[in-house]
């Protein structure tokens, strides 16, 4: 019996091994890896976290390309080529021309699973043009007040229905690690003949996104693709120094829950600047930046850690954010208290939803410190073992939160004091 392509490749690897036609090359190894940017998420976490990595309407690259259930969309993205290309100066192969140009960094974005095949050139640089275009093409016309060059009633690229399509659950399909092209290609299809620079590429897709932009997105640097760059303008922000802790506690350690917190004392408030690691606890009272919770939450969060933790060069932000809110949030009681100062903005309609989100959000995904929050984490766990911390929280929650309670109170103590000077004025009068 014949061994499979797979079976026969490998065996031809090891013939070239032994023949000494194999040698490693580090410098051309450290460069591929640096490119890489794009992954298949591990079979075990699509196990734990079904369909969050799977699009839904479109697929772009190859991962998801030729899915039976995206094949719909297929069609239109002919149309937007055609379109693309009515509009434009050059003729189609100007733009297969730059594209094969590109060909080899392209496809050093991709890391490829040993169950996909790469595809060959041609299908490659096709696969590339038809949804670097269907983009630019759903960016334009969700941009434009006027005529478009397509029909208003248009499924995909309508007046209406190119901002349904681009914000379908939340621009759910454009955010998914699998389904993503390197921004590279459509930086290509826009300046073919390489004349300029189009960092505007950037805000192109943050613009399909809804995104409000101000100032300069990713300090003019062209972004590796559409899930990194809403990454970096949404959720960095400003980054906090590290501060230098003495025995700080081990990152391993679980947070006390939010109600736990509240217990001791701790008060929550919004962080006054943008960024997850915009994280500060001062004074009794822990800041966390504001997050709406809705029906792609989750689904962004694992795609953001999954992106954090196949890609080594990455910062772990998302992630540690991801790994504090599971630590906080443990019942619906958890998620009333952080709803209730404004820090989460609960669009589930239920607390209860929310606290399972974060519950089971982090099965799978592997955590360490981040210095950002070390000395956030140490502060708290030891601010809530100091008894006089939760003393004063009891007598605060018990006696001063409600006015009856602290009339009661107030009350109670003016009647104890008035029957003490009672009692002293009688003893005194006695004894004279």
């Amino acid at each position: 019996m014949g061994g499979t392509g797979r079976e026969q490749s490998q065996t031809h690897w090891m013939l070239d091994l032994m023949n000494g036609k194999l040698s490693i090359n580090r410098e051309k190894e450290a460069e591929e890896w640096k490119r890489r940017c794009i992954y298949k998420v591990p079979g075990f976490l699509k196990e734990l976290h079904k369909e969050a990595f799977i699009p839904r309407v479109v697929s772009l690259g190859p991962f998801h390309h030729g899915s039976p259930h995206l094949q719909p969309m297929e069609q239109h993205k002919r149309r937007a080529l055609l379109h693309f290309l009515d509009r434009s100066e050059h003729p189609l192969q100007v733009y297969l021309s730059a594209l094969q140009a590109k060909e080899q960094a392209i496809r050093g974005c991709y890391e490829w699973p040993n169950d996909l095949a790469p595809p060959n050139s041609p299908e490659l640089l096709d696969m590339m043009l038809l949804d670097g275009c269907f983009l630019l093409e759903l960016h334009r016309v969700s941009q434009t007040d006027g005529e478009t060059g397509y029909a208003a009633e248009d499924p995909v690229f309508g007046s209406k229905s190119s901002l349904f399509f681009a914000h379908h659950n939340s621009y759910h399909d454009l955010l998914i690690l699998e389904n993503q092209i390197p921004l590279m290609v459509l930086n290509t299809l826009l300046d073919p003949l390489g004349t300029r620079i189009c960092t505007r590429v950037n805000e192109l897709m943050l613009e399909l996104l809804g995104e409000e932009i101000e100032g300069e997105v990713l300090k003019g640097k062209m972004g590796l693709h559409t899930l990194q760059v809403y990454m970096m303008h949404n959720l960095c922000g400003d980054v906090p120094d590290v501060e230098e802790l003495s025995d700080p506690e081990p990152y391993f350690k679980k947070l006390p829950s939010a109600t736990e917190l509240h217990e001791a004392g701790v008060r929550f408030e919004i962080s006054s600047k943008s960024g997850l690691m915009n994280i500060t606890f001062e004074h009794g009272v822990l800041r966390l930046p504001w997050i709406a919770i809705h029906g792609s939450t989750e689904t962004f969060l694992l795609n953001m850690m999954a992106f954090e933790q196949l890609r080594v060069r990455n910062s772990n932000w998302v992630s540690s954010y991801v790994s504090l809110l599971d630590d906080v949030i443990d019942t619906a009681n958890d998620v009333e208290l952080l709803v209730s100062s404004g820090i989460v903005e609960n669009a589930m309609g239920s607390n209860e939803d929310v606290a399972d989100i974060f519950n089971r959000i982090t099965k799978g995904m592997v955590f360490f410190e981040n210095p950002h929050l070390m000395g956030v984490r140490t502060r708290l766990m030891r601010y809530c073992k100091k008894r006089r911390n939760r003393w004063r929280a009891y007598f605060i929650h018990t006696y001063l939160s409600d006015p009856w309670t602290l009339i009661s109170l107030l009350a109670a103590a003016l009647l104890l004091i008035l029957t003490l000077l009672q009692t002293h004025y009688t003893v005194l009068g006695y004894y004279k």
